[in-house]
């Protein structure tokens, strides 16, 4: 009961701090490592190296997380220690480099590059606050980009990296289940933290009073005796 009350307390005063549940605590410490290319990635006429778009979009997520002067985000290179009261890690799902004739030749956002990533966001202690999935189609406009396929995908890789920095700055997930844009399955993610979270990335809520509730909800629905029904009560509540 009294850990139920205190996570009451703790949304509360989220709450009236103006910060969303699930958005990092003011004075946050957030390192975000630098992603790595999906073993089974989908890659389509870019003829770069995939591998150098991870410490790319790393630093993209960090700065638009550090567009609220409260937090502090930093980008970690493979080779270095990841450290933080928050940890983002992820791997890039799709690169598309699109196609550099129909940029010149046609415009309008035509031939433009796509980036997928998916990944998710950890505490210290390495319990998972979330996991995401995003993908972009872009990098297609102004004379630099339409000129080749490196610089309209980094173009994109930008803007994924801004997107995924404003859901964790904020706290609003999306993605990260099949069927999402940038998931992939087998990837990353994984069936088992997949099935643990709901549609916007957010945590389901597996605590005994969200179980109670269910609890009550399948008695009412005839779907367990009385007898079961006391005897999972008396379980879920020795758990407070």
């Amino acid at each position: 009961m009294v850990r139920g009350r205190l996570l009451t307390s703790v949304l509360l005063v989220a709450v009236a701090c103006g910060r969303p549940p699930h958005a990092p605590p003011e004075h946050s410490k957030i390192a975000v490592a630098e992603f790595t290319v999906a073993p089974n990635a989908s890659i389509e006429d870019f003829s770069g190296d995939p591998a150098t778009l991870g410490m790319s979009l790393a630093q993209a997520i960090a700065e638009e997380i550090r567009d609220d002067d409260k937090l502090d985000a930093q980008a970690i290179p493979k080779a270095g220690p990841v450290d933080g009261d928050f940890i983002v890690r992820g791997e890039i799902t799709h690169v598309w480099g699109g196609s550099t004739a129909a940029r010149l030749l046609v415009g309008m956002g035509a031939g433009s590059a796509g980036l997928g990533v998916q990944g998710s966001v950890t505490r210290r202690d390495g319990t998972l606050v979330a996991v995401f999935s995003e993908e972009e189609i872009g990098g297609g406009t102004g004379w630099l980009t339409a000129w080749g396929e490196e610089a309209a995908v980094r173009k994109t890789t930008d803007d994924v990296g801004h997107t995924v920095g404003e859901m964790i700055r904020e706290g609003k997930y999306h993605g990260g289940h099949p069927g999402a844009d940038g998931y992939l399955a087998d990837g990353f993610l994984g069936p088992v933290n997949v099935a643990e979270h709901s549609s916007d990335g957010a945590p389901i809520d597996h605590s005994p009073a969200e179980r109670l509730r269910a609890l009550d909800g399948l008695r009412a629905q005839g779907l367990v005796s009385d007898a079961e029904y006391a005897e999972k009560r008396k379980h879920i509540l020795q758990e407070f």
